[in-house]
């Protein structure tokens, strides 16, 4: 596992709406942190994404966390960014066995455009 690329924070939604109201979700739990490694968006994956009516910007490779899911959003700082974090939505969660045979989590991001991202 080649975890070279940067760090990915996993950040969990939270409601503060009141019962029976709109819900109003926040990206301000922390649940994972990790190094990464960027994996090529292979075409296969790139045009199912594309049938779904989503866009495969990012594939990464991390440390295994059972605990993500497609509810998630995922903040990627490569290091040559200068600490800038650029925030993605989950798109599909793997996980995996890498070549080293040690567990890993593969993860396909679609890029979240807002500038109030998460």
């Amino acid at each position: 596992m080649l975890l070279d690329s940067g760090i990915a924070t996993i950040w969990r939604g939270v409601n503060s709406a009141p019962p029976g109201g709109k819900p109003s979700v926040s990206y301000t739990q922390m649940l994972w942190r990790s190094y990464y490694g960027e994996k090529t968006v292979g075409i296969n994956r790139y045009y199912t994404a594309k049938a779904h009516d989503d866009r495969a910007d990012l594939l990464i490779e991390m440390q295994r966390c059972p605990d993500i899911s497609t509810a998630d959003r995922c903040a990627v700082e490569s290091y040559g960014s200068g600490g800038v974090a650029r925030y993605y939505k989950i798109l599909m969660v793997q996980h995996i066995t890498d070549e080293c045979g040690l567990p890993a989590t593969d993860l396909t991001l679609e890029r979240i455009d807002s500038l109030d991202a998460p």
